[in-house]
């Protein structure tokens, strides 16, 4: 690890203050990478009074999320027609509602997957935001059986398999037409 040195004495109202040297961060992605694999994400129990309402019958999945810097809440559901259903909570002109489309085949797809990752062990469980964040997205992910949470500044830290439904929401979202 490279250091810079720092020399500097600032005399203000007779008081000396001297900054010796601080470590240089030679790749600052790298550093941060690297840290987040020395630190186990540890996820916290979501209350019961915090929970969504479940899913009702046809729908397969839902994300909630909410927060950032503008603080808005957004819904999109995935309904077992292959309908994704998008809406802004709170619009009252429902001018940020969307409805789009995915096959049949990509919502059986997921759906296998969210079996095989064994979603169910992550039921209630919220990875928080590391203490004093802020401006981050906090997403709120429901199946039939399972609610849990993560926020967009941990994604990289969340157990794999968990992961893998979050990368494969995702990539489902944004090939529906």
């Amino acid at each position: 690890m490279k250091t810079i040195i720092i020399l500097t004495t600032i005399i203000s109202l007779g008081s000396v203050i001297t900054l010796k040297s601080m470590p240089a961060i030679a790749n600052p992605s790298q550093q941060h990478h690297q840290t987040n694999k020395r630190n186990k994400l540890e996820p916290v129990v979501i209350p019961n009074n915090q929970l969504p309402t479940p899913l009702t019958k046809g729908m397969v999945f839902r994300e909630i999320a909410s927060g950032g810097i503008t603080g808005r809440t957004y819904q999109t559901v995935l309904l077992d027609d292959g309908r994704l259903l998008g809406v802004l909570i709170g619009d009252a002109n429902d001018s940020q509602r969307s409805v789009k489309k995915v096959s049949p085949q990509q919502v059986k797809q997921f759906e296998r997957l969210l079996n095989q990752t064994k979603f169910e062990k992550f039921n209630k469980l919220s990875f928080p935001a590391p203490q004093g964040s802020a401006d981050y997205i906090t997403y709120t992910l429901t199946s039939q059986t399972v609610t849990n949470q993560y926020n967009d500044i941990s994604e990289n830290q969340l157990p794999k398999e968990l992961y893998r439904v979050v990368e494969a929401w995702n990539k489902l979202k944004n090939s529906a037409e």
